[in-house]
């Protein structure tokens, strides 16, 4: 491919950043056809942003060329800058500093700026300490946060809404802390004080909640890596939202629980809880005796040079002692808004969260950095005369560290008219922690990614790269997981969402080590993962909000389906009939087979005339309401909020399926075995009813 589209994306920085090469990363995405088209339009007509404007007032393609050539590593690089200059805890006076600097850069761009707040119990830490009484008497304190970290505003290491204790027992080293971890240990554990590592799909909620069960008076959690001297803080809270108003948004003077409500109640863990630095875990595990580690164990244990072999409980003592509160704060959201010039009342929404656990360089500002740079480059198509037809809404969420507070209220706040009017939410939160470019997504955005040429291999499309290299599987994943502010879109709303992020992980994730530096020196030197990031987001909001019709494919979606109902069958060994699922999903087929045909029709279809306007019109409808089909409105057992039949949270730290929650759910039951049967075939009918549903809404015709 040439390589004018490509420097669009990778525009070397006007900063000195010290130049280490980058072999990988900036090759990722270079958008998609269309995009492509427009950089060899260039041989032909010489780039001048703000020329020819009027001759170009209604062509998508000149607009998203302008977008791409606009890209600055250093203007992005001066937003993380400024947002990592102290850290920014949520309810904090430097984390409404924060807020105001985001707000008051939308603003400076001429972008229709608004801040929505919302009241929330939030959970701080006032007082910790850890101390080890070895087999030879020695008392020796723990360390419990990062050494060397200036104290201007970086919260203790803590968990937020751990209940505050105190516990004096034998050390125990419990792997991850699943069920199987305690029954490979097989020893009685009562009392003690555990150490887990973090991992294997394991909440810290989860955690913390199989520790109490077992009898464990504390529990001390660690994270392997990199960065040995860091401390993950992170939340215990079970859930999404503030934990006083379940279901619906927590704004000054509205209806709240009592904390001592059940439902409040239940979200929090019954004993308290602390992260620790590795080294430190590392010091106690060593001196542990007792129980030989299990064999299981053994093939994941990243102990470096040291061989461990014993796991306790003891002869290491330990005296933990944690105290918290919980407070009411008030939460900081921020949108800017771009009304659509031919339906403003469908939305596509952009957002990140904004607060940090500490500096938030990569967790989350290197997205929230993005995001600031996409407002930039749209404005400024705005002034060449672009107006988009669908609304575009920049999100700014407050609070997602301590359970996706802020969107989630939003959600609750806003569920109708999202129900009504939101075509999708894309969502991403570290943009840049490393190499390799990773994607969430409901099945029928998927060509909206994988439609991308691969810069390193003419005439080669990305997906056919992660094909080949996944041995065929989609590498596209998808959004069961609670872990961002897709979440409540999602889950609770049922709106098509898309999550991305370049890098799998990152060593300083939720330390004090997470700082502006850290990414100039080791994430992103030159920042075009930053660059590239933003690039990829806007374009994929660009064709959501300016196509004529929506790009979704709900073949795509069917084909999941289909394979989602194969793996079920083959984990029930035809103990259960899927045939209620299996004629759903042949109704879905049909239907979005009918819709593929009417969609490519009317993309020929040119005219302008009002019949063919409304045909777009109800057929985007569809596209857009179908996914709602999905949601059910008793939710899955035990967690109603979640509404998502098809994707959605596990119930149980067990469970072997990543979709049908509620199925899933059901088949780890440990019941009896006809109780267990029941409830599994009440679930999978469930999931047929959901299927059948959004089958309806694609085909748009009442039965």
């Amino acid at each position: 491919m040439t390589t004018g589209l490509w420097s669009l994306i990778t525009k070397t920085p006007k900063m000195a950043f010290s130049r280490k090469p980058t072999c990988t990363l900036f090759f990722i995405l270079t958008l998609s056809a269309l995009a492509l088209y427009t950089a060899l339009r260039h041989h032909h007509h010489p780039r001048t942003p703000f020329a020819a404007a009027a001759n170009n007032h209604r062509n998508p393609l000149y607009y998203r060329d302008i977008f791409l050539s606009t890209a600055d590593n250093y203007t992005i690089a001066g937003y993380l800058r400024n947002l990592t200059l102290h850290p920014h805890l949520a309810g904090t006076p430097l984390s409404l500093s924060t807020a105001l600097y985001v707000q008051s850069h939308f603003q400076s761009l001429g972008l229709t700026t608004h801040m929505t707040n919302f009241s929330a119990l939030l959970s701080y830490p006032t007082r910790s300490s850890l101390s080890a009484r070895f087999i030879n008497g020695t008392v020796h304190p723990v360390p419990l946060s990062e050494p060397d970290v200036p104290q201007n505003g970086v919260v203790l290491p803590y968990h937020a809404y751990s209940p505050s204790g105190t516990a004096y027992g034998e050390a125990v080293f419990l792997n991850y802390g699943r069920d199987q971890d305690y029954r490979a240990l097989g020893v009685d554990v009562k009392g003690c004080v555990g150490l887990v590592r973090r991992g294997s799909g394991m909440s810290r909620y989860e955690v913390v909640r199989n520790a109490a069960a077992h009898g464990v008076s504390a529990v001390l959690m660690y994270t392997e890596g990199e960065c040995k001297e860091g401390v993950e803080r992170g939340t215990v809270m079970n859930g999404l939202g503030d934990p006083l108003t379940p279901g619906w948004a927590g704004i000054e003077g509205g209806e709240e629980l009592d904390l001592n409500d059940l439902q409040v109640a239940e979200k929090f863990p019954g004993l308290p809880s602390l992260p620790i630095s590795e080294t430190a875990a590392e010091t106690i595990i060593e001196s542990l005796e007792g129980e030989k580690i299990p064999h299981q164990w053994m093939e994941s244990f990243k102990s470096g040079n040291r061989r461990i072999t014993r796991v306790g409980p003891g002869p290491t003592m330990l005296n933990f002692t944690y105290e918290g509160e919980k407070k009411m704060a008030t939460i900081h959201n921020v949108f800017s808004v771009i009304t659509g010039s031919e339906e403003p009342d469908r939305a596509v929404l952009l957002g990140n969260h904004r607060d940090a656990w500490t500096y938030g360089a990569v967790d989350p500002n290197s997205g929230t950095a993005a995001l600031l740079d996409i407002a930039r480059r749209f404005s400024l198509l705005m002034r060449l005369g672009w107006s988009p037809r669908r609304t575009i809404i920049l999100c700014s969420w407050d609070a997602e560290e301590f359970g996706m507070i802020g969107s989630t209220e939003w959600v609750e706040q806003n569920l109708v008219n999202l129900g009504s009017k939101a075509v999708a939410y894309i969502n991403v939160d570290c943009a840049a922690q490393g190499p390799g470019f990773f994607v969430s997504a409901t099945p029928q955005l998927d060509d909206l990614i994988v439609e991308v040429k691969d810069p390193d291999a003419e005439n080669l499309y990305l997906h056919e790269r992660w094909a080949a290299a996944n041995k065929g599987v989609n590498p596209i994943q998808r959004l069961s997981r609670v872990d961002s502010d897709f979440a409540p879109f999602l889950q609770h709303a049922g709106v098509p969402s898309i999550d991305f992020y370049f890098g799998i992980d990152f060593p300083v994730y939720h330390t004090a080590f997470d700082s502006y530096d850290w990414m100039v020196n080791t994430g992103d030197p030159l920042f075009k993962r930053h660059v590239t990031a933003a690039g990829i987001w806007g374009l994929v909001a660009l064709h959501l909000a300016d196509d004529p019709i929506l790009p979704f494919n709900y073949i795509s979606y069917a084909t999941e389906l289909q394979e989602y109902r194969n793996v079920l069958n083959e984990l029930l060994g035809g103990t259960i009939s899927l045939d209620p699922i299996a004629d759903a999903i042949q109704e879905f087929i049909t239907a979005a087979n009918v819709t593929e045909e009417e969609i490519k029709k009317l993309r020929v279809d040119q005219s302008s005339d009002e019949s063919t306007i409304l045909r777009r019109r109800m057929l985007n409808d569809r596209l857009m309401l179908t996914e709602r089909g999905f949601l059910d409105s008793e939710g899955l057992p035990g967690r109603q909020w979640f509404k998502h039949l098809i994707y959605g949270p596990r119930g149980d730290s067990e469970s072997k399926i990543e979709f049908f929650p509620g199925v899933g759910d059901a088949m780890s039951e440990r019941g009896g075995e006809k109780e267990r049967k029941a409830m599994i075939t009440h679930e999978t009918w469930r999931v047929a009813r959901s299927i059948q549903r959004a089958a309806t809404a694609l085909r748009g015709e009442f039965t």
